[in-house]
């Protein structure tokens, strides 16, 4: 039977727990930590020819009294990923359609404005989108404009009115980063500096598909680049202050896959068997966000991506992540040597090895050829800018709030230099 005393608690782990570092977490869970423990909403098909439900789902939209569809995708995602040669023909066979293609990458609040006008015309009485997360969020918006008859983005993101109901949102997700298939919430940015989320059990999905095969045709930077975001979610979800043992044991398996089966889908882009694990580990690093919190590399992510749209926000995660880890390690190394034991085997969880686990993590995202510092984007005289933002913006305070340490102007700060 194991104990977990106040002090030294890998006393009472058996021994390979002790060794590896692999256990000690079990001993800082809050045990007055009261969670929900239960799946998410979606109804979430997953598996190489997924997509071939498309049509059982469009039928049963129809059936429902649903038959006039709005698709929000982008100018790419769902033909390059070879959904829309799927899904036409099916919209075409069961329900009256209208494209909406204008999501951009770090979709804004006016995106959900467009689409959402563009179903009103159309009469839409149910949302379909295809894409990842930008595209999935900016339908999640739509979705919930629809059913609110006179409101804009603007009073869902500004706290102004709450999102009490949604049309039927179905999903086929294209990426293997976001994880937005499987959680209540939708991210977008304003006109101006903030990045804002909201979150509601009506922003769930009604039905989502993941079909690994729609994710082979992305390109090697926007493998690595999603990827990393699912890692980050993971991280961030099994280290904040929301963490349960629940989102904890899906963020270290998301890890485990991701750090096994990324390397295989940069060198090999067609291998099913690699998309496919990439693309489940996104959607449980999504679950155990939807069950907990991000926090700090997400808040600090928001703060670059907002100020330049053009940072692509997996890519900025990945720069980011060693140099929030040196900060939070301290406060966390029995969780996060478990998570990055496929990474830094040698990790015990131990404070005092900050350095060797910042160190194998640059040295994991160097072999993946990811960034290193953020100077495409950015110099120092940047620094003061984003760290206003990432401190004093009230979207990211609300993300600071689950660090599990106490962040000021001046650690945030530090991250950012330590970025350039």
């Amino acid at each position: 039977m194991m104990s977990c005393p106040r002090t030294r608690p890998s006393d009472n782990l058996p021994t390979a727990f002790r060794r590896t570092g692999m256990g000690n977490w079990h001993c800082k869970i809050d045990l007055n930590h009261v969670f929900t423990l239960q799946p998410t909403r979606p109804n979430t098909v997953f598996g190489i020819g997924a997509l071939s439900r498309i049509d059982g789902v469009l039928a049963d939209l129809a059936r429902g009294g649903q038959s006039a569809v709005l698709v929000v995708t982008d100018a790419v995602a769902a033909k390059a990923s070879g959904a829309w040669e799927a899904v036409r023909p099916a919209l075409d066979a069961q329900v009256a359609w209208t494209l909406f293609n204008g999501v951009r990458p770090n979709p804004t609040l006016a995106n959900g404005d467009a689409a959402a006008a563009a179903g009103r015309e159309a009469k839409a009485q149910a949302v379909l989108a295809i894409g990842g997360g930008s595209v999935i969020d900016a339908a999640k918006i739509a979705a919930a404009l629809l059913a609110h008859p006179g409101k804009k983005a603007s009073d869902f993101f500004s706290g102004k009115a709450a999102v009490s109901s949604s049309l039927p949102l179905v999903v086929v997700n294209t990426t293997h980063g976001s994880g937005s298939e499987c959680t209540a919430t939708a991210t977008a940015q304003t006109d101006g500096e903030n990045k804002h989320a909201i979150r509601s059990p009506h922003l769930y999905p009604t039905q989502a598909i993941d079909d690994p095969i729609l994710t082979v045709s992305l390109p090697p930077r926007h493998t690595v680049a999603t990827a990393l975001d699912a890692l980050c979610h993971a991280l961030e979800a099994a280290t904040a202050t929301t963490a349960s043992p629940y989102s904890i044991s899906l963020a270290k398996d998301a890890v485990r896959i991701i750090a096994s089966f990324l390397p295989t889908a940069i060198r090999q882009p067609g291998n099913l068997n690699a998309r496919y694990w990439l693309t489940y580990a996104s959607a449980i690093a999504g679950i155990a966000v939807d069950c907990g919190s991000l926090h700090l590399v997400h808040a600090l992510e928001n703060a670059m991506s907002a100020i330049n749209p053009d940072v692509a926000h997996g890519e900025g995660l990945g720069i980011l992540l060693p140099a929030v880890m040196r900060e939070i390690y301290p406060a966390t190394p029995e969780i996060l040597a478990a998570l990055l034991h496929p990474l830094a085997p040698d990790l015990t969880g131990n404070p005092g090895e900050t350095d060797v686990a910042v160190a194998r993590l640059r040295q994991w995202l160097d072999s993946l050829g990811q960034p290193a510092t953020m100077t495409a984007y950015f110099t120092g005289a940047d620094v003061p800018a984003l760290t206003r933002l990432a401190v004093k913006s009230p979207p990211a305070k609300a993300l600071l709030q689950y660090a599990p340490i106490r962040v000021d102007s001046a650690i945030v700060e530090r991250i950012f230099q330590h970025a350039l």
